[in-house]
């Protein structure tokens, strides 16, 4: 742009900066004013205290709940104004239409100064969209009143730190190569940043979108859990009047992936959402019920050196195993209730009575919607009125003992037997991973399942999953939903594109939206990933060295030369050496011994800056630099070796080195790498 232009950019900046500045000394003295009112109002209810009656105190409560409140909401603003200034906007658009012209800032957050156009606009807000969606030419927006048609005449970028103004340029074209490629070229850090400046058109139009059930297959880096936290973001933005924070939770593959993403959603300005791990669902609804519980990470240890358990992990994910036991259960609960007669005082309920209504009149629903409307109908005869949930209870608790059987591990046992297999415990007693989602099933189908009070649900890595899960999801989460995941990093089963679509159809979702396009690593990695699995991403076109390929004698020279390379690369913030199994990480981290800032990771730490791993606790997380040790033939062997190794290899943002110290796998072949 020409000097005139630079020299208008720099004075806006210094304007919205006054502004910022006094809305920081004006939210202040407010807050002070709010904290005087408060004191005084606790001092005035703890000095009323015993005059009032219980109906003041009450109000006292909320009056003071309500001023709490409200110094909160202050508080926060106040944070929002102070982050505001360090960098107001990234971007700007000048749109025309009906004969108006008018430039729109984009940024974190909203700025409003009493003009009819915000001095910023939140990147979440619908005229921003175009931002995202267009080049220079025609475009529209989606607002509260309608379609807006216009065109775009100019698009500016800008990169402020500090307040300062590092540089801007216009674009006529869409979001990519010069503000993309210098974040992309930014090293990781221990929490996912945000993507406001980069979020692409494909992007911002899942973030956008009002899908109920929204399944997204994306490839390896293509942004999936920026999306969908991105997404929650935008929902708290355009619903605020309907639910905030604590009404959305993510289901997360574990704690490192939680601790991962934490810091995503307060980066935009919200508060974080809960997160909460499937193994952590699962105790909740089967305390008491069944023996602890086998880790993941066991179980992956387990099928890559034990072909027998494979086996049997991979069918009990398949299609098949889920509908043998949906007809298992049909065929065994009708066979098993056996009703007897209820006394209630003078009110009797005959076995014959409720044996109509459970074999008859209520025959199409899950005996515990069966068992759940006898108990209404028996409390409708009782007439009751007082603790109604007590009654209930007994009275569930009676019905139940007119099952046969009621061991949710002896209805699995008998099912397993009735398809040829015996059902075990692991040698330290505890329930098998891969039997978990079974024997919650059966208590969905059996019991019923807690329902919970959350308005909106992400699961991330839905491949991980067996399709059973998915019908428990949808009862226990009776609310909109965005489901994740990859195909091609599945590492206990063999996925395809029916399981895709059967996934897709389980949770109620009408389309499956893909994404091709990868973002995280350079060209040579990212392609060296695609022959792994003939996998067919998108790479962008950020150039970087070609993937490091070294055979070694021994095991003692692989962890020597590992060694040298980590100590060679201490420009790098995060470095990862990610192993197939936990043994092997246990492993490599004793030979790895001279590098004494190394961390042998577990699933309840948070990320390091060198780290040691097995690859089941990286699925989600990108490092600077990635090393996969032990690439040797029969460490990976079989189609699920390779998702293992694709899996590790596309962690890797600008670094991927694979050493092995025997023959090095034949997955590995072509031109992106050097020997």
């Amino acid at each position: 742009m020409n000097q005139l232009e630079y020299e208008k950019e720099i004075k806006y900046l210094s304007d919205v900066d006054d502004v910022l500045k006094q809305k920081i000394v004006d939210t202040d003295k407010k807050i002070s004013e709010l904290q005087e009112e408060f004191e005084q109002l606790k001092k005035y209810y703890a000095e009323q205290y015993y005059y009032i009656d219980g109906e003041e105190k009450m109000l006292g409560g909320q009056e003071l709940d309500r001023e709490e409140a409200l110094i909160n909401d202050e508080t926060r603003q106040l944070y929002n104004y102070k982050k505001q200034r360090l960098s107001p906007y990234f971007g700007k658009i000048d749109f025309s239409s009906n004969g108006e012209n008018n430039s729109y800032y984009i940024g974190i957050f909203n700025l409003t100064n009493g003009g009819k156009i915000p001095l910023i606009c939140d990147w979440r807000a619908p005229v921003s969209s175009m931002y995202y969606d267009y080049e220079v030419g025609k475009a529209s927006y989606v607002a509260p009143k309608g379609i807006i048609e216009g065109e775009i005449t100019n698009k500016r970028q800008f990169k402020i730190k500090d307040g300062k103004m590092e540089y801007c340029f216009d674009s006529s074209l869409t979001i990519d190569d010069d503000i993309l490629q210098k974040e992309l070229s930014k090293n990781a850090t221990d929490k996912m940043k945000n993507i406001i400046t980069t979020i692409q058109r494909e992007q911002n139009k899942l973030i956008r979108d009002d899908e109920r059930i929204m399944f997204v297959q994306g490839v390896a880096g293509s942004g999936k859990t920026s999306i969908a936290l991105h997404k929650v973001a935008y929902l708290l933005y355009k619903y605020r009047e309907k639910f905030s924070s604590s009404d959305i939770l993510i289901l997360s593959p574990n704690y490192v992936f939680g601790d991962y993403i934490s810091a995503v959603l307060p980066s935009l300005g919200e508060e974080n959402i809960q997160s909460e791990t499937f193994v952590e669902l699962a105790h909740e609804e089967l305390r008491g019920l069944v023996p602890e519980f086998e880790t993941r990470e066991n179980m992956l240890d387990e099928i890559t050196e034990n072909i027998n358990r494979l086996n049997e992990v991979v069918y009990k994910n398949c299609l098949d195993f889920a509908d043998s036991l949906r007809k298992y259960l049909k065929t065994y609960v009708n066979l098993s209730f056996k009703p007897k007669d209820m006394n209630f005082g003078d009110i009797k309920i005959k076995s014959q009575e409720l044996d109509d209504l459970y074999s008859k009149k209520y025959i199409q629903k899950t005996p515990a919607v069966r068992i759940n409307w006898i108990t209404d109908y028996i409390l409708d005869k009782l007439n009751i009125e007082q603790n109604a949930d007590e009654v209930a209870t007994r009275v569930k608790r009676i019905l139940y003992t007119m099952f046969d059987k009621i061991s949710l591990i002896d209805i699995y046992a008998d099912f397993l037997d009735k398809i040829g297999l015996k059902f075990e415990l692991t040698p330290k007693n505890t329930l098998k991973y891969e039997d978990i989602p079974s024997i919650l099933y059966i208590k969905h189908y059996m019991l019923g399942l807690n329902k919970r009070n959350v308005k909106y649900l992400v699961i991330d890595e839905y491949q991980d999953y067996p399709i059973l899960l998915f019908e428990i999801f949808n009862e226990i989460f009776d609310c909109p939903k965005c489901i994740l995941g990859d195909i091609n990093q599945c590492i206990e089963k063999i996925m395809t594109q029916k399981d895709e679509d059967e996934y897709a159809k389980a949770i109620g979702a009408k389309e499956i939206f893909g994404l091709e396009k990868t973002y995280r690593s350079t060209y040579e990695i990212t392609n060296f990933c695609n022959e792994i699995k003939d996998v067919h991403s998108n790479p962008v076109h950020r150039h970087g060295k070609k993937v490091v390929v070294e055979k070694f004698e021994n095991i003692e020279k692989e962890a020597s030369f590992i060694e040298k390379t980590v100590k060679n690369a201490q420009n790098y913030d995060t470095i990862a050496i990610i192993c197939k199994t936990t043994a092997q990480a246990e492993l490599y981290y004793e030979y790895l011994g001279n590098l004494p800032d190394l961390v042998l990771m577990n699933e309840n730490m948070p990320l390091a800056k060198l780290m040691i791993m097995p690859v089941s606790m990286c699925k989600g997380l990108e490092f600077d630099f990635v090393i996969v040790p032990n690439a040797t033939h029969e460490n990976y062997k079989t189609f699920l070796d390779k998702n293992f190794l694709y899996t590790s290899c596309t962690r890797a943002l600008h670094e991927l080195v694979i050493t092995s110290n025997k023959d090095v796998t034949s997955f590995i072949k072509g031109e992106y790498y050097e020997r």
